[in-house]
């Protein structure tokens, strides 16, 4: 009897989940985005806004909730009913840096979540100021060491990823490059074609333009093949570097306890939206590759990422109070 009532009990759970999933959503859905308006988590929201409104007949409300690293939105998400009516789409520096970072931190990346999926991913490039008497990484890193404590180089805030990228650079080469931390990519990569600084880590579109005008060059990806933007680039894995083979990535999570029928049905309308080819080249044009991974992928993906980052985060030497 026993034996026949555990079945019973596990199959009326399985049924409801079903229903549960056909069912929902019957409402909006609330996305917190950590950042401020005009971001590129932003827009990847709006990219996916039109198909996922046809698909289930509900919109995903953006809902912007920038401040403390991203701190505040991220915990929004984490403390936002588990219905399936708030998720977020948070970035790599929330959810595996900041908790290494920051003294005080609201929330658990592994405990206060549950994975959807991981969205897009980019990588970053190591750009250099034209006047800068270098035309490849040796050459740069060869003069950087014979000015020792004199280079400068510029991220759009201490503790994201581009500081630690230089932090990683650093380590592996040896140097001594200065990091000077700004508020946000705009005014570091101002910086670095104005020739306030020599050297930063930026994405592929963002020093585009200058590399183009001849105001700047880049000598080295992050990414793990080279990148179609510049092909003549060297990865630095290429280039004997392997440990700075690294991505920024965004992922849709979910409060932790939001059923697993409603995070399997997010996961697969977010799928449908990611394989569609003008989705794909819309992103692909922003310099954002697609992922697309199960919730069970992406959970694997978080704890790789926290165990690495939290090395990084401890060679830096940073710490916010």
């Amino acid at each position: 009897m026993k034996r026949s009532g555990s079945y019973a009990v596990l199959l009326a759970l399985c049924i409801s989940g079903v229903a549960l999933a056909q069912s929902y959503p019957v409402k909006p859905i609330r996305v917190i985005i950590p950042f401020a308006p005009g971001t590129g988590p932003e827009q990847t929201v709006r990219h996916m806004q039109e198909r996922f409104m046809k698909a289930t007949g509900q919109p995903l409300v953006i809902e912007n909730k920038g401040g403390a690293g991203g701190n505040i939105g991220a915990d929004a998400v984490a403390k936002a009913a588990p219905d399936g009516y708030t998720i977020g789409l948070i970035a790599i520096n929330m959810l595996v840096i900041n908790p290494f970072l920051y003294k005080d931190m609201p929330f658990d990346t592994l405990r206060d979540f549950e994975p959807i999926m991981q969205v897009t991913s980019t990588n970053h490039v190591l750009a250099i100021h034209a006047s800068v008497p270098a035309s490849n990484l040796q050459e740069f890193v060869t003069w950087v060491k014979a000015n020792p404590g004199k280079i400068n180089i510029s991220t759009n805030g201490a503790g994201t990823t581009p500081h630690l990228l230089g932090v990683l650079l650093n380590q592996n080469t040896g140097t001594d490059l200065q990091p000077v931390h700004y508020k946000g990519g705009g005014e570091a990569v101002k910086d670095l074609v104005g020739g306030h600084v020599q050297a930063m880590f930026g994405s592929p579109f963002q020093v585009m333009p200058f590399v183009s005008a001849g105001k700047v060059r880049v000598l080295g990806t992050t990414k793990g093949k080279r990148i179609d933007v510049f092909p003549n680039v060297p990865t630095f894995a290429e280039l004997g570097f392997p440990d700075m083979t690294a991505d920024a990535w965004t992922s849709y999570m979910a409060p932790a306890g939001t059923p697993a029928a409603i995070i399997q049905r997010l996961s697969a309308e977010f799928t449908r939206i990611v394989t569609v080819p003008e989705i794909i080249k819309a992103f692909d044009v922003e310099g954002y590759a697609l992922i697309g991974s199960t919730p069970a992928a992406t959970g694997q993906m978080l704890r790789a990422e926290l165990k690495r980052w939290e090395g990084v985060v401890k060679a830096s030497g940073w710490k916010v109070q």
